[in-house]
């Protein structure tokens, strides 16, 4: 009887120390990148990073990084990154494709804003209250581009 208790509380605390590691946070990435909203991209690369540091053991190689916000490119970008993968069999090796900095580089030299204070200045005072919008709408955009100016 002693053996079966001793069973039984050395499963059970062998389960709870095992739990937490087999639940998973679930984190997504909610929209692809296409760059034709170019002030996106800094959601995407948050939305990646974020996802990756929840999943850290799985994405825990540069590579794997890339490949993965690859299949989150869609249009020009993804058409640009394709290009640049097609040449590595043509022996012209991209940095990019193994270096995640040189990646999200990248991004930014092709599809990011070319002026980022001027054109995020620009939204700033381009924006305003739609007739449908609530005032939580409006002080979110106007928030995030504050945060872009500073």
């Amino acid at each position: 009887m002693a053996n079966i208790l001793s069973y039984i509380a050395n499963t059970l605390t062998a389960n709870q120390i095992s739990s937490p590691n087999s639940r998973r946070t679930k984190a997504d990435i909610s929209d692809m990148f296409s760059s034709t909203e170019l002030d996106k991209l800094k959601n995407f690369l948050f939305q990646c990073y974020f996802y990756f540091y929840t999943n850290s053991v799985q994405f825990n190689i540069n590579i794997v990084k890339i490949n993965f916000a690859m299949t989150y490119l869609t249009r020009v970008a993804q058409n640009w990154f394709e290009i640049g993968q097609n040449q590595e069999d043509q022996s012209i090796l991209q940095d990019w494709l193994s270096d995640w900095n040189f990646f999200v580089n990248e991004l930014y030299w092709h599809f990011g804003l070319s002026d980022s204070v001027n054109e995020v200045a620009t939204m700033l005072n381009n924006l305003h209250i739609k007739h449908s919008d609530k005032i939580s709408t409006y002080n979110m955009d106007f928030m995030y581009y504050i945060s872009q100016l500073g």
